[in-house]
């Protein structure tokens, strides 16, 4: 609608925050706490899986064979321990992250749904081929809800400086 919107979405030391304010003035989202500290470690969870997968060898994570194509990854930081089922295609490429320890939240209330994120396409950037389409999906009674349309341009590993 034109109206400038400003958001904060911070994570660090177990501790997740988001506040939105509308004009920069009004805060319309506050929300923090227990619901959304766990919510943002799956969050933290998913990124490694997606991002930096050199990052899964951390000793905060426990794994569990499911079956053929599929793993639980159980990750605890701090006193915050959550849990994701990771499936893979016969290549063994990453298709699926699925984690029934995450909240939805206005702000206000927070609800538990399953989250996950199907990859939609693979593509070569830098000589790795990635994940370079997926879906980000709350599981919603009603139906699936996607809030989140994952496009990978381009990626930098080990930058030494910001430009």
């Amino acid at each position: 609608m034109g109206v400038p919107v400003v958001g904060l979405h911070l994570y660090k030391n177990e501790t997740a925050t988001m506040v939105i304010k509308l004009l920069n003035l009004f805060k319309v989202v506050d929300a923090k706490g227990h619901e959304m500290n766990q919510a943002e470690t799956v969050t933290v969870l998913n990124d490694m899986c997606f991002m930096a997968p050199g990052s899964l060898i951390n000793k905060n994570i426990t794994w569990k064979t499911l079956d053929a194509g599929q793993v639980k990854a159980t990750f605890t930081n701090g006193q915050i321990t959550v849990s994701a089922i990771i499936t893979f295609d016969d290549e063994g490429k990453l298709v699926n992250f699925l984690s029934y320890d995450r909240f939805e939240t206005d702000g206000k209330t927070f609800t538990n749904l399953p989250w996950e994120t199907p990859v939609k396409e693979y593509r070569t950037v830098n000589g790795y081929k990635l994940p370079s389409k997926a879906d980000v999906i709350y599981k919603r009674p009603e139906g699936d809800f996607c809030y989140l349309e994952f496009r990978l341009e381009e990626i930098k590993y080990n930058v030494i400086s910001f430009k």
